[in-house]
């Protein structure tokens, strides 16, 4: 899975940085590198819910989720950010997709010990 994370942050590093350069404005730029990191930190924080220990870390983890996917499409979509991708011209929101995969992928499965409740002793 490191190759999933070494794969989807260096291509969002240059292809923001080639935004960067390319464009008469930085806002695509900026708006894609930090849209894409928001995506992974949504993508992660998803998966980190799903295996949470209580229902009250799972509420938590997936408006975390929401709220980092929603930060990240959000800013693609106002500078309406666009890149290349093999020819054809694709919108900021697809990296934002792929930054979600790439979260639940990348990210590693956490193993939560269960604390023993004062009742069950």
């Amino acid at each position: 899975m490191f190759f999933v994370l070494l794969a989807y942050f260096l291509a969002t590093a240059v292809i923001g940085a080639a935004q960067l350069f390319q464009m008469e404005t930085i806002w695509p730029g900026l708006s894609f590198l930090f849209g894409g990191t928001l995506a992974f930190w949504g993508g992660s924080s998803l998966k980190l819910a799903v295996f949470a220990p209580s229902p009250r870390l799972r509420w938590v983890g997936m408006l975390m989720a929401a709220f980092f996917i929603t930060g990240g499409t959000l800013a693609n979509l106002a500078t309406g950010t666009n890149f290349d991708a093999y020819g054809n011209d694709m919108p900021g929101y697809a990296w934002v997709i792929a930054g979600v995969i790439a979260g639940i992928l990348g990210t590693k499965r956490r193993v939560y010990l269960s604390v023993p409740d004062a009742s069950e002793k």
